[in-house]
This record gives C-alpha cells, sequence and structure tokens, in this order.
C-alpha cells in the first residue's frame, strides 16, 4: 500500500517536471543538447579544366556538404554542381531541388517528370533525373541560384522530446514497481 501511494506520487513528481523541462526549455539549453545545429559558412569554390577556361557563378545554399558560391564552367549541368558540392547531406531533400533561373528560357523547352517550373524558379527532383536521365540538358547559366531543401521528417522534434521523457519515466516507475515486488517477495 505504501509502495504504490509512493509510486504514484513519483509517477506525478516525474510528469509535472518533464512537462516543466520542455516547456522551459530555451533555444541555448537544445542547443546545447545536440538538437540544433549551427548553419554552414559559405564559402567560394574555383573549379576549371583549362587555366584559360571563361566560368560563370553559381550560389548553391541549403542541406550540401559545402553550400557557397561555386566558378564553374559555362557548360555545367545541375547534377555536376551538386556532385561538385559533395553532394546532399543526410537530412538534404534531392526530390524538391529549386533552381532560380536568371534565364528561364533557356530550360523552357525542356519536358520531363523531373522538373516544373513557376515565374522562373524550377523544382527538380533530382532522383527522377537519374532515373530517367536528361540532366545533361539543366545547364546551370550565371548568376543563377540553386537551393537544396531540408528533408521534412515524420515525427515532430517536440514529440519525440515528449515520448522520450515518458519512456524514461515509465522505465524507472516498472523498475521501481520490480525491485518492490522483488523485495516483497523475498521477504515471504
Amino acid at each position: 500500500m505504501v509502495f504504490k501511494r509512493a509510486a504514484r506520487f513519483y509517477i506525478c513528481i516525474v510528469f509535472l517536471l518533464s512537462r516543466n523541462c520542455i516547456a522551459g526549455a530555451s533555444l541555448v539549453d537544445l542547443a546545447s543538447a545536440g538538437d540544433v545545429k549551427m548553419p554552414q559558412q559559405a564559402s567560394e569554390y574555383i573549379f576549371r579544366s583549362s587555366p584559360k577556361e571563361a566560368l560563370i557563378s553559381v550560389q548553391l545554399l541549403g542541406s550540401v556538404q559545402k553550400p557557397g558560391i561555386y566558378y564553374v564552367p559555362m557548360n555545367t549541368d545541375l547534377l555536376k554542381l551538386l556532385t561538385l558540392a559533395g553532394g546532399n547531406t543526410s537530412d538534404g531533400d534531392l526530390s524538391n531541388v529549386m533552381v532560380r533561373k536568371t534565364e528561364p528560357e533557356k530550360w523552357a523547352n525542356f519536358t520531363s517528370r523531373a522538373l516544373d517550373e513557376h515565374r522562373g524558379t524550377y523544382s527538380v527532383d533530382v532522383n527522377e533525373l537519374i532515373r530517367y536521365g536528361g540532366a545533361g540538358v539543366l545547364k546551370v547559366a550565371h548568376d543563377d541560384l540553386v537551393y537544396v531543401p531540408v528533408r521534412e521528417s515524420f515525427v515532430n522534434t517536440e514529440v519525440s522530446k515528449t515520448v522520450t521523457v515518458a519512456s524514461v519515466a515509465m522505465s524507472i516507475v516498472l523498475t521501481g514497481l520490480l525491485i518492490g515486488k522483488y523485495s516483497h517477495d523475498k521477504q515471504e
């Protein structure tokens, strides 16, 4: 009887503390817990085949290994640019790469399941582009902007924190119950 009351009291305390910890956590607390990643610093990269080759500048931002401004040859396609950047990060979404063209008419004649255009900005499914081909036609041009978005997670961060705290609390309570039952059985 005393053990059950103590267990109930303990559950209430753990529940109240976990709610206050999650609700009162600041961004600094979350950053120290490893949940917030510091943004990568953009850099400048120069790639050329020969010393006299003319280069264009293209901005590559988002979830790539090396975001920044790329100076690449004029005939560079989108896949080659992403490859030069080291590919996407583990949370990068290659199914919705956004490309803002300074000259959108250069891609206007290209039709593919991997490409969707809206007012000079193209949404490119790189996975489909690799699967069905046609990447060589999608050349980047001077001052184009390429953005690789972060993949949307299936579970909200707050939900996963709550589930984690609840599972820790339940494991503590169940361990206490087992210890109590074991010590009670031993006494008899």
